[in-house]
């Protein structure tokens, strides 16, 4: 579950940067040429591929509880452990779940990020 949602995370961080990058081409190389930092330029477009990239996780761990019951919470709860542990380990699940897609959206996002200038602080788009 953990890999799946890393997976699917770094997939949607990259095509959102990717997207943004090509359709704020203009903008992009504006700010660069009136001086501005690499950082500076790309921290909103990071920001938004980093958000598309946990938006899924986030979701579905809105609705936990109320509109569905996960697996493992229902088996725990048939198999007559007290619903409150069940609850517990439940909540550890999504939590496990949100900070490794929040990892998997960060780190590969800032690390992508400079794969879209050269050293002469240009954007390139392949």
């Amino acid at each position: 579950m953990l890999a799946s949602n890393a997976m699917t995370a770094i997939g949607l961080s990259y095509r959102a940067m990717y997207r943004s990058f090509t359709d704020n081409r203009q903008a992009v190389l504006e700010e660069l040429s009136l001086g501005a930092p690499i950082k500076l330029v790309s921290q909103d477009i990071l920001r938004e591929s980093i958000r598309t990239g946990m938006q899924p996780t986030i979701d579905s761990a809105k609705t936990v509880g109320l509109v569905s019951l996960p697996g493992m919470m229902s088996g725990l709860i048939f198999a007559g452990v007290d619903p409150v542990e069940a609850i517990r380990y439940q909540i550890m699940v999504m939590f496990m779940l949100l900070s490794a897609t929040s990892i998997a959206s960060m780190l590969p996002s800032y690390a992508a990020n400079k794969t879209y200038f050269n050293d002469k602080a240009q954007l390139i788009l392949v």
